[in-house]
């Protein structure tokens, strides 16, 4: 697998500021969720120049934010970046709700495979800064309850892992 966390750091800097900058003094003000749709579309883009186009993914698509269909990419997996484990947010429903109260808080990188969902942040017309990774947790023999719930994990205490699908490696 190929480390890929610093394409993420830059993606989530790019769009973190595009948003703060351009986007969100006008969507917040006026609350136009049809200027977040817009930039969540352009969001998508950004993620496939400066993710899946440097690492030669021609057939990969980023869900915008909005969309009820959100797809985990086991291509991208997310892994604590210290052995003792580092903090999660776990959801408390299956399928995803409003709420990441389960109570496991703590997660280490042999716990669980986690795949990478979308960054994520709480106001989604506010100032942004992308804190989370949002995963999908795609496999646990550690904590089997815990398998198909989507989870919040701190971008700076997270790498990004790159690996081909069977068919293209």
């Amino acid at each position: 697998m190929q480390d890929v966390t610093a394409y993420f750091s830059t993606y989530r800097e790019c769009a973190r500021h595009l948003w703060n900058t351009y986007f969100q003094p006008t969507a917040e003000k006026n609350s136009d969720w049809d200027l977040r749709h817009h930039f969540e579309d352009t969001a998508c883009l950004l993620f496939t120049a400066l993710i899946a186009h440097p690492l030669g993914i021609s057939d990969f698509e980023l869900s915008p934010d909005y969309s009820i269909n959100r797809i985990a990419h086991p291509c991208f997996r997310v892994v604590p970046s210290s052995e003792s484990g580092s903090t999660i947010h776990i959801n408390r429903e299956k399928p995803r709700s409003g709420y990441w109260d389960h109570p496991l808080k703590q997660i280490c990188p042999t716990d669980a495979e986690l795949h990478f969902v979308k960054f994520f942040d709480f106001d989604v017309l506010g100032f942004r800064s992308y804190q989370y990774f949002e995963v999908s947790i795609y496999s646990s023999a550690k904590y089997p309850d815990i398998v198909g719930r989507d989870a919040l994990i701190e971008c700076s205490y997270a790498k990004i892992y790159y690996q081909p699908p069977k068919n293209l490696s």
